[in-house]
């Protein structure tokens, strides 16, 4: 086996894509032509520190591309239900809870993949354990979205009578550019999480993501507390202090049963 070969089966036990691997095998060759007793590194090792590179670029790319899919979704959605009027009186549970859960997880998963994205922005490499937390952070994203997408198309289907809208085109608008664009992020998340680093280390927490020397679990406290709060005083302006404050607790303990159970696939803590 001559030294190209020994280069092109690292590189491929590396993972490393064919069209980046032709590239990489070009520009080696180009050096042995002109020293062939140039000393381009060990394979392995050299394979290795391509996977690092590329699957540190991939895994940022991937997080930002999911975030902006999501962007005209967001957008639209906003759109849609400003200005299209839906006027409810049968509306399943099942497809209501679909809805306002897709939302929720769209916009954090969204938000979490682009803060974490600009925070390794200038990494050369990222340790494996950062870009699984990138791409889970985008694949919540695009879920949350798809969710949404499903959920307002039922809506404006037309398969419930008790749902009617003042501009129906605007929520056909809203979930086919929706989709569209899940569609697309989704593969560009795919095809960017075949190659990962595989450098060790650990992954960063919520409070390295906002640049705070904070334990994630007192930070996650004070956010679910702001929540509630917030919610509270939603309540007591609407003369419903009752209600505020039972939803407002509710949703405070939500907020601490997510950190719980996705704070550690999605980096928020170790």
């Amino acid at each position: 086996m001559n030294r190209l070969e020994a280069y092109d089966a690292e590189l491929r036990r590396a993972g490393i894509p064919r069209r980046r691997r032709r590239r990489i095998l070009t520009e080696l060759a180009d050096h042995l032509d002109c020293d062939p007793a140039a000393r381009l590194g060990e394979p392995a090792d050299l394979a290795r520190q391509f996977a690092n590179e590329l699957g540190t670029a991939f895994a940022r790319r991937a997080a930002f591309a999911s975030f902006l899919a999501l962007v005209p979704l967001g957008f639209l959605f906003s759109l849609t239900f400003a200005f299209a009027g839906i006027y409810s009186t049968d509306v399943p549970t099942g497809v209501t809870l679909a809805l306002v859960v897709g939302v929720q997880l769209a916009l954090v998963g969204g938000i979490l993949a682009l803060v974490r994205t600009w925070r390794l922005r200038d990494a050369l490499t990222i340790p494996a354990a950062e870009a699984g937390v990138l791409i889970r952070r985008g694949v919540l994203g695009l879920a949350g979205g798809a969710m949404t997408v499903v959920a307002l198309g039922l809506l404006v289907s037309g398969r419930y009578p008790g749902v009617h809208w003042s501009h129906p085109a605007l929520g056909w608008t809203t979930a086919g550019v929706g989709a569209a664009c899940i569609a697309a992020g989704m593969f560009v998340v795919v095809r960017s999480a075949r190659l990962r680093p595989v450098a060790d280390g650990a992954a960063g927490d919520v409070s390295s993501d906002l640049g705070l020397h904070v334990d994630p679990w007192r930070l996650a406290v004070w956010i679910a507390g702001g929540v509630a709060l917030c919610i509270a005083a939603a309540g007591v302006v609407q003369a419903d202090p009752i209600d505020g404050l039972v939803r407002g607790v509710g949703d405070g303990l939500l907020c601490l049963t997510g950190f719980a159970v996705l704070g550690r696939p999605l980096g928020l803590r170790t």
